[in-house]
């Protein structure tokens, strides 16, 4: 380590040595030119008034004088020569020489300059006389037009007696100058490390975190300009890491709220982070799996390979099933992340857990088979006979009429799925808009059973509403409940037995209203129950295509209750009968 003291006397004294041996060689040449500046700006000055002494010379070309005897009588005993020159670069008149002999001066520098309208001085060999002059010329105006130059020069030497003079003046200056570079350089070094102190201990502070650290101004000026830099960076550096910290909040924000699952891997594969969603998606929590490979925390080469293309450079894009911790099927994006030297640092896998789209893409492919299948029925069975009224059944009597009533029966059914099919879309695509209004839930049991009362009739069954039961209103839409509450007592009416019984109990349940319908009929197998709910669902196929039954109503009657925010539920023993419970919040 060096000393700072021991630094800057060595090398201020080295410096000043070096600098009094050059300019005790050199300091004669800026001095000379120093000193022929002046006298060229002395010079430019006579020229300014000497050239307003010659406008006469041109203001009357008709009688010229003696230009040379007139420029030595005004030269005098001066140092300096004169020199007039017409428009054209002429020589007029000369004080040293003779103007007829000159050369044509139209290319002097300081004729140039002055015959352009400017006071202009050059330094060079004069031709005529063959010495370094130093000359300044100024143009000679007439009636506001330039018609020549006055030019005023003096040999270059006459300014080295002056010269010489100051340069032994430097040289006893530079003496006494190195005696006292060496208590400045004590001097300096102290101020110099009393004010560095304080900004290293600051930086110091900085580097280990502590952001508050600053800096006291101190009272050397580009110290104290070092110190503003100092505690400007300071401020900067924690506005950053401040606006930093305020970005990965937002980013880990965004991260931990989107729905997508994010997992974010590194070159090798091991993955660096997962959102929360991708913690559900995936069933693994970020501990676990961080600093680990894909391969490793997930038993799927799929994944592993769909990652390991991305770290590869190739975007990906893919379906996955996944099989542990449980059976899933993944949309995974994976995206490489590179450099700026395009080299694959990272790569961000987007995954969206799409078991539930899968299901129900496939729910609709069955939907759509089982409506082929169910208006597929009706649809051949009327074509069959019309085909043979057209055939000739029509002119038998009994026959035709049979057949127009199984015709007008699967009429029937078609119209009553086709019914059901539109009442199920609009509740599925949510289109059913709810038209709230207080309901009479009583007076809306007894409408429907009044409704029903034939169809009772015909199946032999009766039909009863238990009088005791709270009062009140429910608040829905009226038609949507009479229709779960009529699909309810149909079924309960259509699946019993001859001298069966229906009955419905309205009965209070908190917020709720409850409705249970409950029959005498063939109930429902337990191993049946989580299906009855479906679609197209027939627990006894002959005994719904008998009636004209679609497999649409219990489906219909749950989305109405989920429209509602209530719930619809069965109790059931084969061969006993069944209660269908129905809640519909009050408000």
């Amino acid at each position: 380590m060096k000393d700072l003291k021991r630094i800057l006397i060595l090398r201020y004294t080295l410096l000043i040595a070096v600098v009094l041996a050059a300019t005790s060689l050199l300091v004669i040449i800026p001095l000379r030119s120093f000193t022929v500046s002046r006298e060229k700006e002395s010079l430019e000055e006579q020229a300014r008034v000497f050239s307003g002494e010659v406008e006469r010379l041109f203001e009357d070309p008709s009688s010229p004088p003696d230009v040379d005897l007139y420029l030595e009588t005004v030269a005098g005993d001066l140092s300096t020569r004169l020199t007039v020159v017409n428009l054209e670069g002429v020589v007029q008149g000369d004080s040293e020489a003779d103007a007829a002999e000159m050369e044509n001066h139209a290319g002097r520098p300081e004729i140039v300059g002055a015959l352009a309208g400017r006071v202009t001085s050059s330094t060079r060999e004069s031709r005529t006389i063959g010495k370094s002059y130093i000359y300044a010329a100024a143009p000679v105006i007439v009636d506001g037009e330039i018609v020549g130059a006055a030019r005023v020069s003096m040999p270059e030497e006459n300014v080295m007696p002056v010269v010489l003079d100051i340069w032994w003046i430097f040289l006893g200056a530079f003496g006494v100058l190195l005696l006292v570079v060496v208590a400045v350089s004590i001097w300096t070094e102290r101020t110099i490390v009393g004010g560095l102190r304080g900004m290293s201990e600051a930086a110091a502070g900085l580097a280990s975190g502590d952001l508050t650290r600053r800096v006291a101004e101190p009272d050397i000026v580009d110290f104290s300009k070092l110190a503003r830099d100092f505690n400007l960076m300071a401020d900067r550096i924690r506005d950053t890491v401040e606006e930093t910290a305020a970005e990965r909040g937002k980013l880990q924000a965004v991260l931990n709220n989107v729905s997508a699952g994010v997992m974010v891997t590194d070159s090798d594969s091991r993955i660096i982070m997962l959102n929360p969603a991708a913690e559900e998606i995936l069933g693994v929590e970020q501990d676990e799996a961080v600093d680990k490979r894909v391969i490793e925390i997930f038993s799927s080469r799929e994944l592993d390979v769909t990652v390991s293309r991305a770290v590869a450079g190739e975007q990906m894009d893919e379906e996955i099933e996944l099989l542990y911790p449980q059976k899933r099927v993944l949309h995974v994006k994976s995206n490489p992340v590179t450099d700026s030297s395009d080299r694959v640092v990272a790569t961000v896998s987007a995954i969206e857990d799409i078991t539930a789209l899968k299901r129900i893409n496939q729910i609709r492919q069955d939907f759509v088979a089982n409506v082929s299948h169910e208006l597929r029925t009706p649809v051949a069975s009327i074509k069959a006979l019309t085909d043979s009224l057209v055939a000739g059944a029509w002119d038998q009597r009994e026959t035709a009429e049979r057949f127009l009533r199984d015709m007008d029966h699967e009429a029937g059914r078609l119209s009553q799925l086709i019914e059901d099919l539109l009442t199920l879309s609009k509740l599925e695509a949510e289109e059913a808009e709810l038209k709230l209004e207080d309901v009479d839930i009583r007076a809306l049991i007894v409408q429907c059973l009044e409704a029903k009362r034939n169809l009772a009739d015909e199946y032999g069954v009766s039909t009863e509403v238990a009088d005791a039961g709270p009062k009140g209103d429910v608040r829905g839409d009226q038609r949507l409940l009479r229709t779960a509450l009529s699909n309810l007592v149909d079924n309960a009416i259509k699946y019993n037995r001859p001298g069966g019984k229906v009955g419905i109990e309205i009965r209070d349940d908190g917020p709720y209203f409850v409705m249970e319908v409950e029959d005498s009929g063939i109930g429902i197998p337990r191993e049946e129950m989580p299906r009855i709910f479906e679609r197209f669902y027939r627990l006894d196929k002959a005994r719904s295509r008998e009636t004209g039954g679609t497999g649409l109503g219990l489906s219909i009657v749950k989305h109405i209750a989920e429209l509602h925010r209530g719930d619809i539920s069965v109790k059931s023993v084969e061969g006993e009968g069944s209660t269908f419970t129905l809640r519909i919040p009050r408000r």
